[in-house]
């Protein structure tokens, strides 16, 4: 059994119109430091502060000069953080500009995974809806995060017809790979594997180690962690390099999470290992990233923004099953005040059928707090369509 809340937790395990912008060029940064604003600067006893870096903002470039700057490069990677509005805010920025510069570009993303990208195709295509290639790329599933973050990006290839290539190697090999040796991988696991790897960043398995340490829970040892986070990297850099090299013509802007692009150790370098092509890497200001002059060609000093919260109705959901049943209740459940008991199987919310979790993510997916929805209901599984119930649900 799977169970969702009806809205997305924020985490996931191991017009730039209002945008305040400015470009930094990471090779003018030359000591370690921090830029994102309210971000406190990390101390280092054998550097002198009065040699701490200084950047002055009314010399910096804007988003477009620094992108007409780097219009020749084939390859264009921004980071992001999942999170922020305002990171896919600068992407979709990029992604406008790139397309209007030479519109022979493809858009490769780590949101979904390889196994769906027929699904892609056909959204871009027109050949299906944007709810259907949710469903049937098992979005809310495998990636999860608020999908209005993404939204305006995917419509915009879609309105222009921009390929949207899927990087993410498939969930089932990440995993197993946390917890198997490669030998020991079923055979279909085994033929999602990238075809090379490179052991040799040692500076990349520090900061992986790093990382691992901070997470005192999770099961496994380092070398099955490492393995696991390679092979995302490395997979999602093969994906790209193979489309770049099937299609000569075509530019590619990878928008991924940064640590899978600061230092060019996870993505950039491996492409680069593949095809030799000039590339760029952007990332956007956020309290984690240490600024230093690697850890990318330029970073966009951005303005935090964050999208309105999404009205809830307060249960956790079955989606695994072959209907959508609550399995829960949240603090403050609306549906739970309403009456709605565990078991509780939904059908509809207003005038949209509700077959699966897709469905009613899509039909809530922009109402409010405070916004009222007619919730159609069966009492349990047994129960036939014409044992439906309704009732008004003011969402929290």
């Amino acid at each position: 059994m799977k169970l969702h809340r009806d809205f997305k937790p924020e985490s996931l395990p191991l017009s730039v119109g209002g945008l305040l912008l400015f470009i930094v060029s990471a090779l003018a940064i030359s000591a370690s430091t921090t830029l994102s604003a309210g971000s406190r600067m990390p101390h280092d006893d054998a550097t002198s502060i009065i040699d701490l870096p200084v950047v002055e903002l009314g010399q910096t470039s804007s988003l477009a000069q620094v992108m007409e700057q780097i219009d020749h490069a084939r390859v264009v990677l921004v980071g992001e953080t999942h999170t922020r509005y305002d990171h896919h805010l600068v992407q979709l920025e990029i992604l406008k500009h790139l397309y209007q510069k030479s519109p022979n570009l493809a858009l490769g993303v780590e949101w979904f995974q390889q196994p769906y990208q027929k699904h892609l195709d056909d959204y871009i295509a027109g050949e299906i809806t944007e709810k259907e290639m949710l469903h049937l790329t098992d979005y809310f599933g495998r990636w999860q995060y608020n999908y209005r973050l993404y939204q305006p990006i995917l419509q915009y290839a879609r309105e222009n017809n921009i390929p949207v290539i899927a990087l993410n190697a498939p969930r089932e090999l990440v995993s197993a790979l946390a917890k198997s040796e490669f030998d020991d991988l079923p055979e279909e696991l085994k033929s999602q594997l990238p075809k090379s790897y490179d052991w040799s960043d040692k500076d990349y398995e520090k900061r992986l180690r790093d990382i691992f340490e901070l997470h005192p829970e999770y099961k496994g040892e380092f070398e099955n962690f490492l393995r696991s986070q390679l092979t995302w990297d490395e997979s999602m850099a093969e994906r790209a390099a193979q489309y770049l090299q099937d299609n000569p013509e075509s530019r590619m802007l990878v928008l991924a999470g940064s640590g899978h692009i600061m230092f060019g150790s996870g993505i950039p370098n491996r492409i680069k290992r593949r095809i030799d092509t000039e590339q760029f890497s952007i990332l956007v200001s956020e309290d984690f990233l240490p600024v230093s002059n690697d850890i990318a060609d330029f970073m966009v000093l951005s303005v935090e923004q964050s999208l309105g919260p999404v009205g809830l109705i307060g249960a956790f959901l079955d989606t695994e099953g072959k209907l959508l049943t609550i399995e829960g209740f949240s603090k403050n459940s609306a549906v739970k005040d309403a009456g709605l008991q565990q078991g509780t199987v939904i059908i509809g919310v207003d005038d949209e059928t509700v077959e699966n979790f897709t469905d009613f993510k899509f039909a809530i997916i922009n109402r409010k707090p405070g916004d009222t929805i007619e919730l159609h209901y069966l009492d349990n599984a047994e129960a036939g369509k014409k044992d439906r119930k309704s009732v008004s649900i003011e969402l929290r």
